[in-house]
């Protein structure tokens, strides 16, 4: 199967329709339409090109670059080469077609470096003041090494001191290339016939801290890289991105770096299995609220944690742990590292379940803190050996660890782990789903004329009035069944209005229990020394420490007072109230069919001699309103779904920005506090009164957001929820169709339906691709049927 044989059957189906169809089913106007409106349908989907990001979450030294190298089977990133060397830079791998390997590396703009130089020179130059205490000198003497380190990474052997001249140079004193690249905003391009070329050359885009080169590294005035090759597991559409961290002062990359993080659809968290989850991940997950948020966003299902190195062990102190003597160990490392892996696995689940039993401290219910840490258990863990699987394949001789076959690394798993996650909506996912609403499209048009000609033959005067007698019978059946779809409308729209009332008031309940949490968020900023409150307030509440690192958000600290009581009610909701709802209109939708083809049926029985070939026709007319139930209602259940997930993930992240708002001139009063004896104190007087006074309206203001926010999803789920029964109100005109018209005709008109069935361009086998019977589909209802 492939996209080119697809879009050729499309064209081919479509000059069938003009030269034959149109012209034998001249008085159909609409039957036409509508397999003119399924071949387009079919395109549409040929046409998307969907990129599914996976973010890959986790500080240096990690291992990710050796990752995606063995996820990709190639040695595309640089790793390893120097000590301390790291990746510095946001780089995302995807797959193109050709035989090329190319890299476009995006600079920020001179402006922006401009300004940058100015920070480290300003940062450079800082002194101790007599409010410092240590955690204020530890972060003073970080953020000068931190400045130090970019500054020299970009301009060896030269001084920080000497920034002014540098300013002072057109180009900042940058390669010329480089300089033309960032004044004219485009890409440096690189391209190679080989992998291993094209890492060496970007090498110095990508990778800081290599102290064994003489050459700038250039990666403090890059925003990203892109590295596209024919990478065959990205093939269907995965883009492999990783986030160096979230400590950026340039707004350029950092506000990539959070794009990424908002929109990515898996975020994959990559630590050594020598350390696991420790406060590095613990201030991401828990301090910084990703765990948290991601759940409230329903996204922790495409969360998942790899651990990297689990071969590198101490096989001594791992038996020791199995309890077995050293002594009796014969050189199999097989069950030692089996053992290893499951104590991996043991222990993150156990760090991410107290992350999330802390997350849940302020949650005042069961309920609230069961559905989380449910979520949080889901989470699936992949230790990995990654050099080991690179040795197997041949890309990495000279490894000198335990050699491993690569069904023991655990790379095989995760990378079923890759195509499963994105199997639904990747690139053959639509081409399978072209391939199966053509097929449908084939056999529709096949059977409509088959049950014409059928017709036809079995014509004549007894024939007719028996089948008007049947279509009497029949459009009281089809009426009824009409009704019933109306009260469903009905119902839908009622029991959408009931559930948002529901939530609504719920929330309302909150307010008072968020007021009495509000003390404890406002205790904590007590324990924020003066330099970093500086820089949180004058970065409107959002700041990311450099040593120890740690991502302070305010805004954050406000709003999460109020969601931290919500996540059972909130999962409630968005899941099974809302899903659930998306579900009960489909069965509904789908019995009153049942029912409806049950009275059709009860009408034929009725009959002393039922018409010939009635039954046939109506088999067909079935089989066909089946199958087009099932694709259209398939595709209105997936559109709502994604659509609830985006209006989720909205709110989530509207609410933050909500107590931003409230408190932006709060950060203007207390950022305008002067140097001096007590600064912090007069900082956090400018605050705290402040925060406290006006959490009650806020929290209003975020019941209000939600509130409007969910009146809209109402309003746009109202008419998805009516396509669904409008394609049931349509299968039952389709059957109205074919029961209450007799077609009569002559061999002159059978021979024209003849030889427009033949001309019907045929499906080749081989358009049905491998394994499309394979693809995880919802539940299929069972098929409408007439009699036993």
């Amino acid at each position: 199967m492939s996209t080119e044989s697809l879009r050729r059957y499309i064209l081919q189906f479509r000059e069938w329709l003009d030269a034959c169809a149109r012209t034998v089913l001249r008085g159909e106007r609409s039957v036409v339409e509508s397999w003119s409106d399924d071949a387009d349908a079919a395109e549409r989907l040929l046409d998307e090109k969907p990129e599914l990001p996976i973010a890959f979450l986790g500080p240096s030294q990690q291992g990710k670059s050796s990752l995606i190298n063995a996820i990709l089977g190639e040695s595309i990133l640089p790793v390893g080469a120097a000590i301390g060397a790291c990746t510095c830079v946001i780089t995302s791998v995807r797959y193109e077609e050709g035989n090329q390997y190319r890299a476009e590396i995006d600079f920020i703009s001179k402006t922006d470096w401009a300004n940058e130089l100015r920070v480290l020179h300003e940062v450079a130059s800082s002194v101790g003041t007599i409010d410092d205490d240590a955690d204020d000198e530890e972060e003073r003497q970080a953020t000068i090494a931190a400045a130090r380190e970019k500054f020299e990474a970009v301009y060896r052997n030269t001084d920080i001191g000497r920034i002014p001249e540098i300013l002072d140079d057109p180009n900042l004193c940058l390669p010329e290339d480089v300089a033309n690249a960032m004044a004219a905003g485009r890409a440096l391009v690189l391209q190679h016939d080989k992998a291993l070329p094209l890492r060496n050359a970007i090498r110095k885009y990508l990778v800081g801290r290599d102290q064994q080169r003489d050459d700038a590294q250039l990666w403090p005035v890059i925003s990203r890289v892109k590295v596209d090759g024919p990478f065959e597991v990205l093939s269907n559409g995965a883009v492999l991105v990783d986030l160096p961290g979230l400590n950026d002062p340039n707004p350029a990359r950092e506000q990539v770096t959070k794009r990424y993080l908002e929109d990515a659809r898996y975020l994959w968290l990559i630590c050594n299995s020598q350390t696991g989850i420790d406060r590095t991940f613990t201030r991401l997950l828990r301090d910084g609220g990703l765990l948290f948020r991601l759940f409230l966003e329903g996204r922790l299902d495409v969360f998942s944690v790899v651990t990297t190195r689990f071969d590198d062990i101490n096989i001594a102190a791992v038996l020791e742990q199995m309890r077995l003597d050293p002594d009796d160990f014969d050189g199999d490392v097989t069950p030692v590292l089996s053992f290893r892996k499951q104590e991996i696995v043991t222990h993150v689940a156990a760090a991410l379940a107290d992350i999330a039993t802390d997350v849940m401290a302020r949650a005042e219910t069961r309920e609230n803190q069961s559905a989380f840490l449910d979520a949080v258990r889901s989470v699936p863990v992949f230790p990995v050996a990654t050099a080991a699987y690179l040795h197997d394949i041949g890309k990495m001789p000279l490894y000198q660890g335990i050699k491993l076959p690569s069904a023991e690394t655990g790379l095989p798993r995760l990378l079923d782990h890759l195509h499963s996650i994105t199997l639904e909506k990747s690139r053959q996912s639509r081409i399978q789903g072209s391939s199966r609403r053509l097929r449908h499209l084939q056999g529709q048009a096949s059977r409509f004329f088959l049950g014409r000609v059928r017709q036809i033959e079995l014509d004549d005067d007894a024939a007719r009035e028996r089948w008007l007698d049947f279509a009497r019978a029949a459009q009281d059946s089809i009426s009824a069944g009409r009704d019933a779809l109306a009260k469903v409308r009905t119902w839908a729209e009622v029991s959408l209005g009931e559930r948002r009332t529901s939530f609504d008031r719920r929330l309302a309940e909150l307010e008072p229990r968020a007021d009495r949490n509000l003390e404890a968020t406002l205790s904590s900023w007590q324990e924020i020394n003066w330099r970093t409150l500086r820089s949180i307030v004058e970065h409107d509440g959002v700041w990311v420490r450099t040593s120890p690192r740690k991502e302070f958000d305010l805004n954050r600290d406000l709003a999460h007072t109020y969601l931290g009581l919500i996540p059972g009610l909130w999962d409630d909701f968005f899941g099974a109230q809302m899903g659930g709802l998306v579900d009960e209109v489909v069965r509904r939708s789908l019995d009153e069919l049942r029912l409806t083809v049950g009275r059709l049926d009860g009408a034929m029985r009725m009959l002393n001699n039922q018409p010939g070939g009635m039954r046939e026709v109506m088999e067909t007319s079935l089989a066909t309103a089946q199958q087009s139930f099932d694709l259209r209602a398939g595709e209105a259940r997936a559109d709502l779904a994604a659509h609830i997930q985006r209006t989720r993930q909205g709110l989530v992240t509207g609410m933050v920005t909500t107590a931003g708002k409230f408190m932006h001139e709060a950060y203007g009063n207390a950022a305008d506090v002067p140097g001096g004896t007590g600064v912090k104190r007069r900082m956090l007087d400018a605050l705290v009164p402040y925060a406290r006074t006006r959490a009650p309206t806020l929290f209003i203001a975020i019941r209000r957001d939600l509130a409007d926010g969910v009146n809209v999803l109402e309003s746009s789920m109202k008419p998805r929820l009516g396509r669904i029964i409008d394609y049931a109100l349509g299968v039952l005109d389709q059957i109205e169709q074919n029961v209450s018209t007799r077609h009569a005709g002559g061999s002159e008109q059978i021979s024209a339906l003849k030889a427009a069935l033949d001309a019907l361009p045929k499906l080749d086998s081989a358009f049905d691709g491998v394994g499309l019977d394979k693809q995880p589909t919802s539940p299929r209802p069972a098929a409408l049927q007439v009699g036993g």
